[in-house]
């Protein structure tokens, strides 16, 4: 419920925050917008971020008598992600909605094409979108056009909370299990640890923790076996 009422609020600004400056009378001046959102690895019923911003943003939209829809690509890879987004535009809506890192390449390929276009970035910072040499330093900075509205949360406030409670409430073997090592997932996890240390500390006891990305956002057979093997060692609960 958190986080829809925090997507409800991204959306809600996104929509008052328009171009200054520009002395053209666009969609978002006079107020006729249309919402499309794209969906990232998952769909509208995964049980996760696709499925909260898609109800987010419905349930705005619905409130508001905004027109909206959902575009799914046909597959996980940065050209459909594009293809989805171009279709939307060409449909007419002017506001697109992206959840997730994976949308950054999508984003940098068209943000700056439909400059009339207002995106929406969850998940995604501006330092996100810079171009990184292999050692981790910026080779080529992004500029953020004022059509792009980036929503970045603090995953690892909640994994914190999350390790730290756990350990509170007298469990000494955990484990934190993502999904793609990408930057939300990662502060997850570490936020996840830190708690848990924490807790740990202040109880002067000693804890174990596995921690593993499945490299996916989906759950299989490997992924079970895994978590399987951690209980049947002595893993009392997992994140």
């Amino acid at each position: 419920m958190k986080k829809i009422l925090a997507l409800l609020l991204v959306l809600a600004l996104s929509l008052t925050l328009v171009a200054c400056g520009s002395g053209k009378k666009d969609a978002a001046s006079t107020g006729s917008y249309k919402v499309a959102m794209v969906t990232d690895y998952g769909d509208i019923t995964d049980q996760s971020f696709n499925q909260t911003t898609y109800e987010a943003c419905k349930a705005y939209c619905s409130e508001k008598s905004i027109d909206f829809n959902y575009f799914k690509p046909a597959s996980d890879s940065d050209a459909d992600r594009v293809a989805m987004i171009e279709k939307a535009v060409a449909d007419g809506y002017n506001v697109i909605v992206m959840p997730g890192y994976a949308f950054a390449n999508a984003i940098k390929q068209t943000v700056n094409t439909y400059t009339d276009v207002k995106f929406v970035a969850l998940d995604v910072g501006a330092g996100d979108l810079n171009t990184f040499n292999d050692d981790g330093s910026i080779k080529e900075e992004f500029k953020v056009p004022s059509n792009l509205y980036c929503a970045v949360y603090q995953e690892e406030l909640c994994g914190y909370m999350a390790g730290y409670a756990a350990v509170k409430l007298g469990y000494k073997n955990l484990g934190f299990l993502g999904g793609m090592a990408v930057p939300a997932v990662i502060r997850y996890g570490y936020g996840f640890v830190q708690g848990a240390d924490a807790a740990a500390q202040e109880l002067g006891q000693n804890i174990d923790i596995n921690y593993f990305y499945g490299g996916q956002f989906y759950g299989d057979a490997n992924i079970t076996s895994r978590m399987e093997g951690w209980y049947s060692n002595g893993t009392q609960v997992v994140f």
